[in-house]
């Protein structure tokens, strides 16, 4: 979340809704966990860390709303970006999927509703390769290249994802997630 704010504050200033309209807008939000409440958090604590600061408050008429706050970063907050920006590039990972956790018991499930939630995962996935494939057609002359890098690699985890869905549920199917025959412990 630091970085992400920190990230689009070091593109220009902006309001804590415009920063989650832009992670939308950029359909950021399949890719990383975001959520309002701990946006506006993050956007606090980086307020009091002197990572940001107010750029501007706008007065907003009509019902008692909260005047609109638009930040800025600071000195000490592009400084900390880079720092959040190369820590991050230094994670490794392994994998992870929902469906790891359940692969080791799906004999005790019904095979038949398996198959099904299968499918559906298979729909999402290609679903989401269809959609991302579609906005880097459209945006790709005008992003910048690490967000053309970030769209292909998510392409490309889809991918190996979705053969990986075919395999397991064409094993659903066939009847080859049952329980085994003999007690191997």
């Amino acid at each position: 979340m630091r970085l992400l704010i920190l990230g689009l504050l070091m593109e220009k200033n902006r309001h804590p809704y415009e920063i989650r309209q832009t992670i939308q807008n950029r359909r950021w939000h399949l890719t990383f966990k975001v959520r309002d409440g701990s946006l506006y958090y993050a956007v606090d604590q980086l307020r009091e860390q002197g990572l940001i600061e107010v750029a501007e408050t706008i007065p907003v008429h009509g019902d008692s709303r909260p005047d609109k706050t638009v930040y800025r970063i600071t000195e000490a907050g592009k400084a900390d970006f880079l720092g959040c920006l190369y820590s991050q590039m230094e994670v490794t990972a392994f994998p992870q999927h929902p469906l790891f956790m359940c692969m080791p018991f799906v004999q005790h499930g019904e095979p038949d509703r398996f198959a099904h939630l299968l499918e559906d995962q298979l729909e999402a996935c290609r679903s989401r390769i269809e959609h991302i494939r579609a906005v880097l057609a459209l945006k790709a002359s005008w992003l910048p290249r690490g967000s053309i890098h970030l769209m292909e690699g998510m392409i490309m985890f889809s991918q190996t994802e979705q053969e990986w869905l075919e395999r397991v549920l064409a094993d659903a199917k066939s009847g080859k997630l049952a329980p085994p025959t003999t007690d191997c412990h």
